[in-house]
């Protein structure tokens, strides 16, 4: 250490009580806690010389280690237009942005989780309108394929419980103007089916329509179930083609009840034996007591045959195994209180959340399901005013248009490896805008997938509007596929 002398530290302590003086006082000498400014600091009395000291002896250097190298400053990441270029995301901010481009019809805003997983284009769209014992307009929208004849069958407007069938069209529009998208041929007008049983209670609501061999099977639900008790929820017509005139057995119970009767659909063949079966079925949180519904996409593996063996007065009930389901019970849930209406709502699960189809991409082992969800930017009230000064009668989203047709993927594999059917979480989510969905404005009600041609169809509710009265719905195709 060098030697300073005495009257050299005095002086040292004397500027720096100046400097510290004249640029005001240090952190935690600022103004008093009743607001006071703290007196000026004197500066110290003058110091005696002191004699000097010896100076101390100087050490030898001590031997210093040179710094490692610096290491390269990482890869930027890719630009956020762009999907990553790592194979195992497929979860990106990007899909839950609070501004979201709108989807056109020659111009598809795709989301980057499907982008990554799939091969997936936009194929276009159609309407399908029709007569007889209902109507399209405020179409249910759940929706069955027809394989041997190309066609779709659509459950009509909400309070008719009636199914039509129409041909989809060999070539489809991509044309803004609504009034211009091609209309499906009529194949069969609407028909009521939910009246069409042996025993059973009175179901309210279609939510699953599936052909299976030469028979059709129609899940519903009793759409307000105040004790959550109804079990009849499986119909059976043994010529789907002519529906008028069709036999018909039900009402039959799809063991799990709401947890399980909705949509249904067909399991890749490479993927039946790890499953134990070829079809699957399975419901969300859709409709009114939510307390009967799984808090996610369930998804249940049952056999169709068993519905065309069973004697109705006999032995009604049809065998399920649960692969993911999300009651709503402690630590069951998809999300911890994703029925909560609160401010914070995950985008995950919450209490908007929907789900109407769900399928296993074959090639693959990923689930989609696809619905809507909201209120992950607002939150979520009860009977609340929104930003726009509508008034809601029950739930909804504090900014009216905090709401967006939805997407999640689920890896089979973690279902097969979970302990419990709860214990899964989707490996990808986000928003899904569709041509023509204005935002979110129209839902997706109902779809069904084609195995032979990879096309997911998919209605949009309210979307086939040209008229000042008419609701229809707008009919949408996607190509996806295992990703080349």
């Amino acid at each position: 250490m060098k030697f300073i002398p005495s009257n050299l530290k005095a002086a040292i302590v004397v500027g720096l009580s100046i400097a510290l003086f004249a640029c005001g006082s240090t952190e935690g000498e600022e103004a008093g806690v009743d607001g006071s400014t703290p007196a000026p600091v004197d500066a110290p009395p003058p110091v005696d010389p002191a004699p000097p000291e010896a100076p101390a002896p100087t050490p030898p250097p001590e031997e210093t280690t040179p710094p490692p190298p610096e290491e390269p400053a990482p890869a930027p990441p890719p630009p956020p237009d762009e999907p990553s270029t790592d194979p195992k995301q497929l979860l990106f901010d990007e899909d839950l942005a609070k501004l979201l481009i709108q989807s056109k019809p020659n111009d598809i805003n795709l989301p980057l989780g499907l982008q990554a997983a799939f091969d997936i284009e936009y194929l276009g769209s159609f309407r399908m309108l029709a007569g007889g014992r209902s109507t399209s307009d405020y179409a249910i929208g759940t929706l069955g394929h027809n394989a041997q004849s190309n066609s779709l069958y659509m459950a009509g407007h909400a309070q008719h419980n009636a199914i039509a069938e129409f041909e989809i069209p060999e070539i489809l529009s991509f044309d803004e103007n609504i009034e211009n998208i091609i209309k499906a041929n009529v194949f069969q007008d609407y028909v009521t089916i939910l009246d069409k049983k042996d025993i059973g209670n009175q179901t309210n609501r279609i939510t699953g329509i599936l052909n299976y061999k030469d028979s059709m099977l129609v899940t519903s639900e009793i759409w307000y179930d105040g004790g959550g008790s109804n079990r009849d929820n499986l119909q059976v017509f043994a010529t789907p083609n002519n529906l008028t005139s069709s036999s018909y057995k039900g009402l039959l119970q799809i063991d799990g009840g709401a947890l399980a009767a909705g949509y249904m659909s067909k399991v890749p063949d490479e993927l039946v034996s790890a499953l134990g079966g070829e079809y699957i079925v399975g419901w969300a949180s859709n409709y009114s007591i939510t307390s009967r519904y799984s808090q996610g996409p369930s998804l249940y593996i049952f056999n169709p045959q068993e519905s065309l063996d069973a004697v109705v007065t006999v032995d009604k009930e049809i065998s399920t195994t649960p692969i993911m389901v999300f009651p709503l019970e402690p630590g069951k849930e998809l999300v911890p209180g994703g029925s909560e209406y609160k401010m914070e709502i995950s985008p995950i699960w919450g209490p908007l959340s929907k789900v109407k189809y769900g399928f296993i991409v074959p090639g693959t082992e990923l689930f989609m399901a696809i619905g809507g969800s909201g209120g992950i930017h607002s939150g979520i009230g009860y009977k609340i005013t929104q930003d726009n000064g509508d008034h809601c009668d029950g739930q909804c989203t504090y900014e009216a248009k905090d709401n967006y047709n939805y997407f999640w993927l689920f890896n089979i594999n973690d279902m097969l490896n979970a302990s419990e059917p709860w214990l899964v979480k989707p490996v990808s989510y986000g928003k899904w805008s569709h041509p023509y969905d204005n935002g979110g404005e129209h839902s997706v009600t109902g779809a069904t997938y084609n195995q032979e041609s990879s096309t997911l169809y998919m209605t949009l509710d309210k979307a086939g509007q040209v008229g000042d009265y008419d609701t229809p719905p707008l009919i949408l195709a996607y190509r996806i596929e295992l990703k080349q």
